[in-house]
């Protein structure tokens, strides 16, 4: 199905283009997907007000992550199995 896509003139830095270019070759899409990608992303987080640290989210996630982690294994070893065949079930289904 063809999508119908509107042309927008769009000035960004150099920095911005090389990013953009290293998302696209590393993901196999145009700079314009790549550019596609992160206003689809990132739009919806301004509209609500977010400002988003991106490094200290991912520090905080993993970290979570992690300490939960250990927790299950250690009280729960027997559920441990589970709960990541369960968690990649949720990646597929919610973040594919």
């Amino acid at each position: 199905m063809a999508r119908n896509l509107q042309g927008i003139g769009l000035g960004v830095s150099p920095q911005i283009v090389t990013k953009l270019d290293s998302f696209a070759s590393a993901k196999g899409i145009s700079r314009s997907e790549a550019a596609r990608t992160a206003i689809a992303i990132g739009l919806p987080m301004l509209e609500l007000g977010i400002a988003l640290n991106g490094q200290r989210a991912l520090t905080i996630l993993e970290h979570t992550q992690l300490a939960l982690s250990l927790l299950v294994e250690r009280q729960y070893p027997e559920d441990s199995d589970e709960l990541i065949r369960a968690a990649m079930r949720n990646v597929r289904e919610h973040h594919a």
